[in-house]
């Protein structure tokens, strides 16, 4: 009688197991930049048609007021007032708020009296500076996400502005972010209060100090012509009349990111200051969108915050957040586009169009981008 046996399978040897574990390992590694680059162009599109609604709804908004929205309601704000400045102080609802029911957010808007603010009689003599009986209560919506303010390339987006220590931030914690900033011009946020074009004011303000007009040898000053801006009144905006350069050659709204740390209140929709909801930067410290420049050894390049100091560490401007090693009771002054995208950031031209800005545009186009009026040809950006 015969007996078959069956033949044994032989296993893997270990350094054939390795060998595939190597393969695999190389084969994750030529495909996974593939899927983030894929992933990539996707939230750049998403972030583009983003852009898009937010400077569509500005002009609709303009239909129905026959203005754009002011950039930061705040009665007590001008040249020089630092309270402007200070996040501490009853600033009022900005551009984001008031463009809601233009998004289809409507229910956000009507869940609390945003014509509540300012709430005092500012013809009555001391009512001006009467801080403490300003109607904040508009600020109960600052904790609504709004989709339409949020760039999916942005990881940071989704932790809110958080600051309850009572010094430097306002009075409410629990800010929403949002990554989309009104431009607001080029220099300080107190000195284009109620639209001043600002030519005494550096950057290019004709002295060389700060910016030189390249080609021309007059240097003349460069209006910084802000579409949006602190208002002391709702009579204080923009209209497309006053966007002189073409609305093509205007950018209306940049990207900003939303803070590494709980305490930067950047990319914050509803704080109508420099960083969280408008841009303002240009000058050698800050002249670019997503520059690197950081602050050694005391040094100050980068975006002007008030609250800083709560966060800042050298090294902070090379992840491409950089901002003044500041000490308590500074200003909110300026700050810079900035985003996660590669290579540069998204712009909402007031045309309605979106183009993607390289990080290499030099200063000075990079600035007359931003204003509305400067008169100057604008050079390729493409």
């Amino acid at each position: 009688m015969k007996h078959t046996h069956a033949s044994k399978r032989r296993a893997f040897t270990l350094i054939e197991l390795l060998v595939v574990i190597a393969i695999i390992a190389i084969l994750i590694g030529l495909l996974l930049p593939a899927v983030q680059k894929v992933r990539e162009a996707a939230n750049r599109m998403s972030c583009t048609n983003n852009l898009k609604q937010i400077v569509l709804a500005n002009h609709n908004y303009h239909d129905t007021v026959r203005s754009f929205p002011m950039g930061c309601y705040i009665p007590f704000a001008g040249d020089g007032v630092h309270e402007c400045q200070d996040i501490t102080f009853p600033f009022g609802p900005n551009w984001a708020v008031y463009i809601l029911p233009y998004i289809e957010q409507d229910n956000v808007f009507k869940s609390v009296n945003v014509n509540a603010y300012p709430g005092l009689d500012l013809s009555v003599p001391g009512n001006l500076t009467n801080y403490a009986a300003y109607d904040r209560s508009w600020r109960a919506l600052r904790g609504v996400t709004i989709p339409t303010y949020m760039c999916p390339s942005d990881g940071n987006n989704r932790k809110p502005y958080n600051d309850t220590s009572g010094v430097d931030c306002p009075a409410e914690a629990g800010w929403a972010r949002g990554n989309y900033a009104a431009t607001s011009g080029f220099t300080d946020c107190d000195h284009t209060t109620n639209g001043s074009d600002c030519l005494g004011n550096n950057p290019f303000n004709g002295n060389g100090k700060d910016g030189v007009v390249p080609g021309n040898p007059l240097n003349p000053a460069v209006s910084k012509g802000p579409i949006f801006f602190f208002s002391t009144s709702p009579q204080y905006t923009s209209r497309i009349a006053d966007i002189t350069d073409g609305t093509s050659n205007t950018i209306m709204f940049n990207e900003v990111r939303a803070g590494i740390s709980p305490l930067d209140a950047r990319g914050v929709w509803a704080l109508g200051h420099p960083g969280s909801s408008t841009t303002n930067a240009g000058r050698n410290y800050n002249p670019t969108p997503n520059n690197t420049l950081d602050s050694p050894d005391g040094q100050t390049f980068g975006d002007e915050l008030q609250y800083a100091y709560k966060f800042w560490y050298y090294g902070l401007g090379q992840k491409g957040m950089g901002c003044f090693p500041n000490t308590s009771g500074d200003q909110d002054n300026s700050a810079m586009a900035r985003s996660q995208h590669v290579g540069g950031v998204n712009c909402g031209f007031s045309d309605g169009s979106v183009r993607f800005i390289k990080n290499e545009i030099d200063q000075f186009t990079w600035c007359i981008l931003q204003s509305k009026n400067d008169g100057f040809v604008l050079p390729s950006i493409d």
